[in-house]
């Protein structure tokens, strides 16, 4: 069910821009990016296909793709950051999301160093907080992307 919160055209309206998702990034749904007053925010349509199956509620296993890809916009924001991983990423499920809803985050990266960015970010639905997450990124040089694409 599309609502005026889950409109894309709306949320175009509202400065939000559709990310471009490939292979699995691309079965999540549609998924959104903007700066509002400062902040970076990503954005999840939380459609049926993300439903859990006995409760009608987002999947753990949905929000915390989102809050990976979410925190991995965060490591490439405004950076040269072209090429990374995630190393580890921790949520806590603080609440449930309801199909049909409009997931934000807001994340953030926490520091820097020469090889790994360390970026934390909280997960809303409805203006309650779902999730909170915590991730540490790789940053791969040339040679290392090269081979992982060698396989």
């Amino acid at each position: 069910m599309v609502t005026a919160a889950t409109d894309p055209e709306v949320l175009r309206g509202q400065g939000w821009r559709q990310l471009p998702t490939i292979r699995y990034s691309r079965d999540l749904g549609m998924t959104f990016m903007r700066t509002f007053e400062g902040t970076l925010q990503i954005g999840l349509i939380a459609g049926e296909n993300l439903g859990n199956d006995n409760f009608g509620i987002v999947h753990g296993g949905a929000i915390m793709t989102f809050g990976d890809i979410a925190l991995g916009c965060a490591v490439a924001h405004g950076s040269d950051a072209l090429h990374f991983v995630t190393a580890q990423i921790q949520v806590q499920f603080v609440s449930a999301a309801r199909v049909g809803s409009f997931l934000v985050c807001e994340p953030e990266v926490v520091r820097r160093t020469s090889q790994l960015v360390f970026v934390r970010g909280l997960v809303a639905a409805e203006g309650r907080t779902v999730a909170s997450l915590d991730g540490i990124f790789k940053l791969l040089d040339r040679d290392k992307v090269a081979s992982l694409k060698a396989g």
